[in-house]
Protein backbone atom coordinates (compact mmCIF):
# COMPACT_ATOMS: atom_id res chain seq x y z
CA UNK A 1 0.00 0.00 0.00
CA UNK A 2 1.50 3.03 -0.79
CA UNK A 3 1.30 6.31 1.07
CA UNK A 4 -1.15 7.95 -1.48
CA UNK A 5 -3.49 5.38 -1.28
CA UNK A 6 -3.27 5.10 2.42
CA UNK A 7 -3.56 8.79 3.01
CA UNK A 8 -7.11 8.63 0.64
CA UNK A 9 -8.01 5.68 3.19
CA UNK A 10 -7.06 8.03 6.07
CA UNK A 11 -9.30 10.40 4.95
CA UNK A 12 -12.39 8.48 4.26
CA UNK A 13 -12.77 6.77 7.63
CA UNK A 14 -16.01 6.59 8.90
CA UNK A 15 -17.04 6.31 12.50
CA UNK A 16 -19.90 4.44 12.35
CA UNK A 17 -20.77 1.22 14.12
CA UNK A 18 -20.24 -2.14 12.37
CA UNK A 19 -22.34 -5.09 12.17
CA UNK A 20 -20.86 -8.22 13.09
CA UNK A 21 -20.91 -11.60 11.55
CA UNK A 22 -20.98 -14.92 12.20
CA UNK A 23 -21.63 -17.15 9.19
CA UNK A 24 -20.17 -16.13 6.29
CA UNK A 25 -20.76 -16.78 2.71
CA UNK A 26 -19.21 -18.15 -0.44
CA UNK A 27 -18.59 -15.33 -2.73
CA UNK A 28 -20.90 -15.65 -5.56
CA UNK A 29 -17.85 -15.31 -7.98
CA UNK A 30 -16.47 -18.01 -10.26
CA UNK A 31 -12.94 -19.39 -11.82
CA UNK A 32 -13.25 -18.77 -15.70
CA UNK A 33 -15.33 -14.87 -14.72
CA UNK A 34 -13.71 -11.40 -14.41
CA UNK A 35 -13.19 -10.76 -10.76
CA UNK A 36 -14.93 -6.97 -11.67
CA UNK A 37 -17.22 -6.94 -14.68
CA UNK A 38 -15.21 -4.50 -16.89
CA UNK A 39 -11.92 -4.69 -15.07
CA UNK A 40 -9.52 -6.01 -16.69
CA UNK A 41 -6.36 -4.85 -15.21
CA UNK A 42 -5.10 -5.24 -11.52
CA UNK A 43 -1.82 -3.73 -9.99
CA UNK A 44 -0.02 -7.43 -8.96
CA UNK A 45 0.35 -7.73 -5.37
CA UNK A 46 -2.81 -9.53 -2.62
CA UNK A 47 -5.58 -8.15 -1.12
CA UNK A 48 -6.72 -9.68 2.55
CA UNK A 49 -10.23 -8.48 3.52
CA UNK A 50 -12.92 -9.32 6.01
CA UNK A 51 -16.51 -8.31 5.86
CA UNK A 52 -19.93 -9.87 5.23
CA UNK A 53 -18.36 -13.09 3.06
CA UNK A 54 -15.88 -13.89 5.10
CA UNK A 55 -11.99 -13.60 5.48
CA UNK A 56 -10.55 -13.02 1.74
CA UNK A 57 -7.15 -13.60 -0.15
CA UNK A 58 -7.29 -12.47 -3.74
CA UNK A 59 -3.85 -12.74 -5.34
CA UNK A 60 -2.94 -10.48 -8.29
CA UNK A 61 -0.59 -12.24 -10.85
CA UNK A 62 0.83 -11.55 -13.68
CA UNK A 63 1.77 -14.23 -16.33
CA UNK A 64 -0.23 -17.00 -14.33
CA UNK A 65 1.31 -20.40 -15.03
CA UNK A 66 0.24 -24.43 -13.99
CA UNK A 67 2.38 -24.45 -11.50
CA UNK A 68 1.00 -21.12 -10.10
CA UNK A 69 -2.67 -22.67 -10.06
CA UNK A 70 -1.47 -25.46 -8.63
CA UNK A 71 -0.14 -23.66 -5.70
CA UNK A 72 -3.10 -22.04 -5.23
CA UNK A 73 -5.65 -24.93 -5.98
CA UNK A 74 -4.07 -27.82 -3.39
CA UNK A 75 -0.38 -26.90 -2.46
CA UNK A 76 0.33 -27.10 0.95
CA UNK A 77 -0.53 -24.13 2.37
CA UNK A 78 0.40 -22.16 5.51
CA UNK A 79 -0.05 -18.83 7.25
CA UNK A 80 1.16 -16.29 9.98
CA UNK A 81 0.01 -13.25 11.72
CA UNK A 82 2.71 -10.31 12.64
CA UNK A 83 1.61 -7.85 14.72
CA UNK A 84 -2.35 -6.72 16.50
CA UNK A 85 -3.09 -2.37 16.19
CA UNK A 86 -3.46 -0.69 14.38
CA UNK A 87 -2.04 -3.18 11.64
CA UNK A 88 -0.86 -6.63 11.37
CA UNK A 89 0.65 -8.68 8.51
CA UNK A 90 -1.30 -11.69 7.03
CA UNK A 91 1.74 -13.60 5.88
CA UNK A 92 1.33 -16.95 3.63
CA UNK A 93 2.63 -19.30 1.63
CA UNK A 94 1.33 -21.49 -0.99
CA UNK A 95 3.21 -24.67 -2.67
CA UNK A 96 6.70 -26.34 -1.64
CA UNK A 97 8.87 -24.00 -3.71
CA UNK A 98 6.77 -20.39 -2.64
CA UNK A 99 8.35 -18.01 -0.49
CA UNK A 100 6.85 -15.51 2.20
CA UNK A 101 4.43 -12.89 1.51
CA UNK A 102 2.42 -10.76 3.09
CA UNK A 103 -0.63 -8.44 3.23
CA UNK A 104 -1.38 -5.83 6.05
CA UNK A 105 -4.66 -5.52 7.25
CA UNK A 106 -6.07 -2.37 9.20
CA UNK A 107 -9.83 -2.55 10.18
CA UNK A 108 -10.00 1.00 10.02
CA UNK A 109 -8.50 1.33 6.63
CA UNK A 110 -11.29 -0.77 5.22
CA UNK A 111 -14.20 0.68 3.23
CA UNK A 112 -16.78 1.67 5.78
CA UNK A 113 -19.52 -0.12 4.31
CA UNK A 114 -17.69 -3.33 4.23
CA UNK A 115 -16.41 -2.97 7.71
CA UNK A 116 -17.70 -5.92 10.28
CA UNK A 117 -16.63 -7.12 13.32
CA UNK A 118 -15.92 -10.99 14.11
CA UNK A 119 -17.71 -13.28 16.64
CA UNK A 120 -15.87 -15.32 18.78
CA UNK A 121 -17.00 -18.20 18.77
CA UNK A 122 -17.30 -20.04 22.11
CA UNK A 123 -16.37 -22.89 20.71
CA UNK A 124 -12.40 -24.13 21.27
CA UNK A 125 -12.65 -25.90 18.00
CA UNK A 126 -14.36 -23.12 15.85
CA UNK A 127 -12.22 -22.71 12.40
CA UNK A 128 -11.97 -19.56 10.23
CA UNK A 129 -12.70 -20.28 6.91
CA UNK A 130 -10.04 -18.32 3.80
CA UNK A 131 -11.48 -18.31 1.07
CA UNK A 132 -8.22 -17.39 -1.81
CA UNK A 133 -8.91 -16.54 -5.47
CA UNK A 134 -5.88 -16.18 -7.95
CA UNK A 135 -6.14 -13.46 -10.50
CA UNK A 136 -4.41 -12.29 -13.59
CA UNK A 137 -3.18 -9.09 -12.63
CA UNK A 138 -2.82 -8.46 -16.93
CA UNK A 139 -6.15 -9.82 -17.62
CA UNK A 140 -8.70 -9.54 -14.71
CA UNK A 141 -10.11 -13.25 -14.59
CA UNK A 142 -9.73 -15.47 -11.80
CA UNK A 143 -7.58 -18.58 -12.57
CA UNK A 144 -8.63 -20.43 -9.40
CA UNK A 145 -10.23 -20.28 -6.33
CA UNK A 146 -9.70 -22.59 -3.00
CA UNK A 147 -11.20 -22.45 0.32
CA UNK A 148 -9.21 -23.63 3.38
CA UNK A 149 -9.96 -23.71 7.29
CA UNK A 150 -7.22 -22.09 9.79
CA UNK A 151 -6.18 -23.62 12.72
CA UNK A 152 -8.38 -22.92 15.98
CA UNK A 153 -6.17 -20.91 17.70
CA UNK A 154 -5.04 -19.14 15.00
CA UNK A 155 -8.51 -18.38 14.40
CA UNK A 156 -9.10 -17.16 17.83
CA UNK A 157 -5.81 -15.13 17.50
CA UNK A 158 -7.05 -13.20 14.24
CA UNK A 159 -10.73 -12.48 15.17
CA UNK A 160 -9.28 -11.23 18.52
CA UNK A 161 -7.04 -9.00 16.40
CA UNK A 162 -9.70 -7.64 14.55
CA UNK A 163 -11.75 -6.88 16.95
CA UNK A 164 -8.94 -5.30 18.82
CA UNK A 165 -8.52 -2.93 15.86
CA UNK A 166 -11.62 -2.21 15.66
CA UNK A 167 -12.44 -0.84 19.09
CA UNK A 168 -9.37 0.76 19.35
CA UNK A 169 -9.72 4.94 19.00
CA UNK A 170 -7.88 5.35 15.68
CA UNK A 171 -4.78 7.18 15.38
CA UNK A 172 -3.63 7.98 11.68
CA UNK A 173 0.06 9.46 12.58
CA UNK A 174 0.23 5.86 14.13
CA UNK A 175 -1.37 4.07 11.81
CA UNK A 176 1.18 5.00 9.07
CA UNK A 177 3.96 5.18 11.62
CA UNK A 178 3.09 1.32 12.00
CA UNK A 179 2.73 1.17 8.44
CA UNK A 180 6.51 2.26 7.57
CA UNK A 181 7.92 -0.20 9.70
CA UNK A 182 6.56 -3.75 7.87
CA UNK A 183 8.83 -5.98 6.37
CA UNK A 184 9.85 -4.73 2.51
CA UNK A 185 11.68 -7.53 1.55
CA UNK A 186 11.02 -11.41 1.54
CA UNK A 187 14.32 -12.10 4.45
CA UNK A 188 13.21 -9.71 6.52
CA UNK A 189 9.87 -11.06 6.38
CA UNK A 190 10.97 -14.09 7.01
CA UNK A 191 13.21 -12.92 10.31
CA UNK A 192 9.62 -11.63 11.41
CA UNK A 193 7.52 -15.07 10.65
CA UNK A 194 10.32 -17.11 12.31
CA UNK A 195 9.72 -15.00 15.32
CA UNK A 196 5.45 -15.29 15.41
CA UNK A 197 4.06 -17.12 17.94
CA UNK A 198 0.82 -16.86 15.91
CA UNK A 199 1.23 -19.82 12.45
CA UNK A 200 -0.86 -22.47 11.03
CA UNK A 201 -1.13 -24.80 8.46
CA UNK A 202 -4.51 -25.45 6.21
CA UNK A 203 -6.56 -27.72 7.13
CA UNK A 204 -5.11 -29.44 9.97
Amino acid sequence: MNSDHLQGSLNSISRQNAPRVAHPRVPAYRVGEPLVAGRRRWPAGAQYGFGTDGHQLTLFVQSIDARIIDDVRRGEAEFAMVGESPVFLLAYRMGERAGWSAVPFGWHLQHAESRVVPSLDASPEARALLWISLVGADDGIIHAQRGVALGPAFTRSLHKAIQTQATTSFNSLECMLAMSELPRDESSLSRWIDEADVRTMANV
